[in-house]
């Protein structure tokens, strides 16, 4: 019981993505290589390049042109981006996240009207902002749409180290303000969306202050910190980077890090930990050459379908300001166009095709500038594929949870006619409300369903035994 409170009741973002893990990643793969096209998981939207901000940190700084003024030329209209989220909502995507090299809040008309429509699809909406352009109005309109995710770049638990990151004065006060306000309207709405995060990427000014930024989190009201090393894209980035002293250093503030986060209720995810949660230095020290990370990965296993280093042509869709649909953010090899296509003619042509082929064989050199996240994502689709897709172990796991209800049965009759003691009626509605948690969650339906498909079976005979007594 606990560790299914652990994993599932911090945040709503990793509730969707642990239903990701289990139930698409696994099945739409083997369906791929079955021969039957799916569409894709997640979308990345990158609604236009204008930033208010010059972080030191971000790939806008390699640009020898002015984005802001070169996006203006280029950008897909507001219509045709409504027409892309509500295509997304009829083909099956699950999720959308906006991002890109940009501050999505620079056209706010055009980010809210495409975040009304994912919402009113049900898609399962994030968005990264570095939150100073949020009005009050904006926020509310947020909330009441019930986005689900809103992650706010701070990139140091002060005002000055912030601003200097970022190139801009005044940005840490503004984003701190907007975080108190969503906390301020989501109460006032009875709502817990969207959730809050706190983005921080690591580089040699920031990364012994990490813990400090759980005690921001806590302070802040955010339910999640999100960390990852930094990429390097210029000179002044380079000057950035941790070296090996500093990286010998960081096992030990990451270990405070998240003794914290639990004592606080924080989410602490960091991208140079593995699935299990054990340090990767790897991942600090190889930022700007990942392939080579992936393709160790993937080598470790035998079977043809876990062997591929990276799954996201077959999951994934970022689409660019000037329309250009790609598989990863660091594609430069001839863009598919989604300016006069549909989505399904991007996603099913001919294009797609070929990168998947040559994916599913080796990964181009331009992989090396991949985020560290990616290989999280990575590993834990791989174990995914290794887990989900395996009956065994999904029986043991119906088998499991019937156990569990059992259980929590048999706590439910002791804590009713305990006595009448005040501690048993307290401690008899915490167990009705988490047995009430786990009947209407999605790991419960998913084996539940299998279950019963599979009464028939002595393993089934055996579930129904247990469940009836």
């Amino acid at each position: 019981m606990s560790k299914i409170k652990e994993e599932y009741s911090i945040t709503n973002v990793l509730l969707f993505k642990n239903l990701l893990w289990m139930k698409e990643y696994a099945f739409r793969m083997q369906n791929w290589l079955r021969g039957k096209k799916m569409p894709p998981v997640r979308i990345d939207a990158e609604l236009h390049r204008r930033c208010n901000l010059n972080c030191i940190m971000c790939s806008r700084r390699a640009s020898s042109k002015d984005l802001t003024e070169e996006s203006k030329k280029i950008e897909l209209d507001k219509e045709k981006w409504i027409q892309i989220a509500k295509e997304s909502g009829e083909l099956g995507v699950r999720s959308w996240n906006i991002a890109g090299i940009s501050e999505p809040m620079c056209k706010p008309d055009l980010l809210l009207s495409v975040m009304e429509t994912l919402k009113a699809y049900d898609i399962f909406g994030e968005l990264t902002t570095n939150g100073t352009l949020w009005t009050e109005e904006a926020i509310k309109r947020t909330i009441r749409m019930n986005w689900d995710s809103i992650c706010i770049s701070i990139d140091a638990p002060n005002a000055e180290l912030h601003d200097f990151l970022v190139d801009g004065k005044g940005a840490f006060s503004k984003a701190i303000r907007t975080i108190k306000l969503f906390n301020e309207y989501r109460k006032k709405f009875l709502s817990k969306n969207p959730s809050i995060t706190i983005n921080f990427v690591i580089n040699k000014l920031n990364y012994e202050k990490l813990p400090e930024m759980v005690l921001l989190a806590k302070e802040l009201g955010a339910e999640a910190l999100f960390a990852e090393p930094m990429v390097v894209y210029t000179e002044e980035g380079e000057k950035l980077r941790l070296n090996k002293e500093e990286i010998k250093k960081l096992p030990t503030i990451i270990k405070k890090t998240r003794e914290l986060a639990k004592q606080y209720n924080i989410l602490a995810t960091i991208t140079c930990l593995d699935p299990d949660k054990k340090f990767q230095g790897e991942l600090i020290q190889k930022t700007s050459d990942i392939r080579e990370v992936l393709i160790k990965d993937a080598k470790k296993n035998k079977k043809g379908i876990l062997r591929i280093p990276c799954y996201y042509p077959w999951f994934y869709l970022m689409i660019r300001a000037d329309g250009s649909a790609v598989h990863c953010g660091e594609y430069t090899e001839g863009e598919e166009s989604i300016s006069n296509k549909t989505l399904s003619e991007v996603w099913y042509g001919e294009k797609f095709n070929r990168i998947r082929e040559q994916f599913s064989k080796n990964l181009p050199a331009y992989c090396k500038m991949c985020r560290p996240n990616v290989i999280g994502d990575m590993r834990m689709i791989r174990r995914g594929i290794k887990l989900y897709g395996n009956i065994d172990y999904l029986h043991q796991k119906i088998y499991d949870l019937f156990l569990e209800n059992k259980e929590l049965k048999e706590q439910l009759f002791m804590a009713k006619n305990g006595g009448g003691v005040e501690d048993c009626k307290n401690k008899m509605c915490d167990h009705e409300r988490e047995l009430v948690k786990i009947k209407s969650s999605f790991p419960y339906k998913f084996t539940k369903k299998i279950s019963d498909q599979a009464l028939k079976t002595k393993l089934g005979k055996v579930i129904k035994r247990v469940s009836s007594r």
